[in-house]
């Protein structure tokens, strides 16, 4: 969506530019769909763990209070995304019975945005339900350990790992190529 977004927005800038004229709408159309594009990536980036955090203080504690800090993060991030999700739907409820319209050429009825947008948020708010309920049996049997793979920040050997894993992978991935390409020109 992003994609097509940054292509959208080139080729109205380009078009303006050189024929001095517009698609008209496509700096609404590009904000309906970062918005959604955002909502979407707050369960992504929860379950991988990107969520931006501070982490100079954090290594610095000991590792007792880490699981204590995770969980508080973790707690606030839901509640805050909780908070947003409501306003979220009340916004989208109002626009719904309302018949509301955007106040542009392409008079869009915000309620099918704001809908896309809401049900981002939702699928966060699933996400973040599920893995509050893993927390949960995580800390009744005291898998510290668990708790910091589930909601801990990803440590530099895990990244370069998975940056291993990745190169691994698009390796074989050549190599498989030049054996087939290989194969065809001896035939």
């Amino acid at each position: 969506m992003l994609i097509f977004a940054a292509i959208l927005t080139t080729a109205d800038v380009l078009v303006r530019k050189i024929f001095d004229w517009s698609f008209g709408g496509a700096d609404e159309i590009t904000g309906y769909i970062f918005a959604i594009s955002t909502a979407l990536a707050f369960a992504f980036a929860t379950l991988q763990r990107a969520h931006v955090r501070i982490d100079a203080l954090y290594l610095q504690l000991p590792r007792v209070i880490r699981p204590f800090l995770d969980i508080l993060g973790f707690l606030l991030l839901g509640g805050f995304l909780t908070i947003v999700t409501e306003r979220a739907y009340a916004v989208w409820l109002n626009s719904y019975e309302s018949d509301s319209v955007s106040i542009t050429p392409l008079v869009t009825p915000l309620a099918i945005p704001q809908g896309f947008w809401l049900i981002g948020l939702g699928l966060f708010m699933i996400v973040f339900v599920l893995m509050l309920l893993r927390l949960i049996v995580a800390l009744f049997q005291r898998d510290w350990l668990r708790i910091a793979q589930l909601i801990g920040p990803r440590g530099i050997e895990e990244e370069v790992a998975e940056e291993r894993a990745h190169a691994r992978a698009e390796l074989e991935r050549e190599h498989a190529h030049n054996e087939q390409a290989r194969l065809k020109r001896g035939s």
